[in-house]
């Protein structure tokens, strides 16, 4: 099976095909720091023990054992449809609640939900 070619980088090495260059480690790593830093604590957005515990007797239903996006995988995480963005009615609206795997399905939308939101305004 052929390889594909290796690219440029921006800093001028090359780069095999599928990896990243340390510059563009650094410069993610940086960029996460940067966005985690002005990210409140997972408990002052509501996700403590009480959620914990809603979250784990949610999955535990039958009808959301597997990931709701069809791709067979068993659901070890629960996606709000609607992000709540701090409102505490929608953040506990079941009706709002989707069972997802991590990865790849959760993150995926996740990202895609950010990219769309910061390109939208």
């Amino acid at each position: 099976m052929p390889l594909r070619a290796p690219r440029l980088c921006r800093c001028g090495k090359i780069v095999p095909f599928g990896h990243f260059c340390e510059c563009q480690i650094k410069a993610a790593r940086e960029r996460k720091a940067r966005a985690d830093a002005n990210r409140l604590p997972a408990s002052a957005r509501g996700y403590d023990s009480k959620w914990r515990r809603e979250r784990d007797a949610f999955l535990a239903r039958p009808e959301n054992r597997l990931c709701a996006c069809g791709c067979g995988r068993v659901a070890d995480v629960v996606d709000h449809i609607i992000p709540h963005g701090g409102d505490r009615k929608l953040f506990w609206d079941r009706k709002n609640w989707q069972p997802l795997a991590a990865s790849p399905c959760h993150a995926s939308k996740k990202q895609r939900e950010e990219r769309a939101a910061k390109t939208n305004g």
